[in-house]
């Protein structure tokens, strides 16, 4: 058999079609009916993570980002929370890190719940000169769920913190740190911003 004759198979099969992987499907949450991610499979077989992931769906549920949330506001999209969360399959500690994932983003959420149903100027006045968002006074409501939130006037939110653990095997969206009346918040991006709490008349 000639050189030629012997290729014609293996350069035949290099021009067939090749099927196309479909995306994985879009998720706010992990699906355990029909696991795409590494994260999910370890979610869904977990005695300790599914329940994790089944109160941050209701917490979710019961938020309606659209008016508990200003634009520009220094809170991680659903969305793009779940695939920063799918990530933790890289990591040397995915259990650790998915467990961390789901204790910030149930604090974020259930603190949005909090405000979405308590009244307007709950909280401390604090002063945040140079702000992203643009508000010089807001209002700063304690961590009752783990996550620091400040808001408007409107009690719209315009940034959701919670502590970031040193060595912690996932890191929050924005981080705070308070040293007496002053917040200190961080992004993940690198972004920050600081606040003084303002006391009472």
């Amino acid at each position: 058999m000639s050189l030629l004759a012997a290729l014609i198979p293996v350069i035949a099969l290099g021009t067939a079609p090749v099927a196309a992987v479909p995306p994985p499907p879009e998720q706010v949450a992990a699906n355990c009916e029909a696991p795409t991610y590494a994260s999910d499979m370890l979610v869904c077989a977990d005695a300790d993570l599914r329940p994790l992931d089944a109160r941050m769906r209701e917490a979710w549920a019961a938020v309606d980002f659209a008016s508990v949330v200003a634009q520009e506001a220094w809170v991680e999209a659903q969305d793009a929370w779940f695939r920063r969360r799918s990530l933790c399959a890289f990591t040397e500690r995915h259990a650790d890190c998915l467990q961390a994932a789901y204790v910030e983003r149930i604090a974020v959420l259930e603190a949005l719940g909090r405000v979405a149903l308590r009244p307007a100027r709950q909280g401390l006045e604090a002063s945040c000169p140079g702000a992203p968002w643009g508000h010089l006074l807001v209002r700063v409501r304690a961590p009752e769920s783990g996550a620091l939130v400040i808001e408007d006037g409107a009690a719209r939110v315009l940034a959701a913190a919670t502590p970031p653990v040193p060595g912690g095997a996932w890191s929050p969206y924005v981080g705070f740190k308070v040293d007496g009346s002053v917040i200190r918040l961080a992004t993940l991006d690198g972004s920050t911003t600081v606040c003084t709490l303002i006391a009472p008349r």
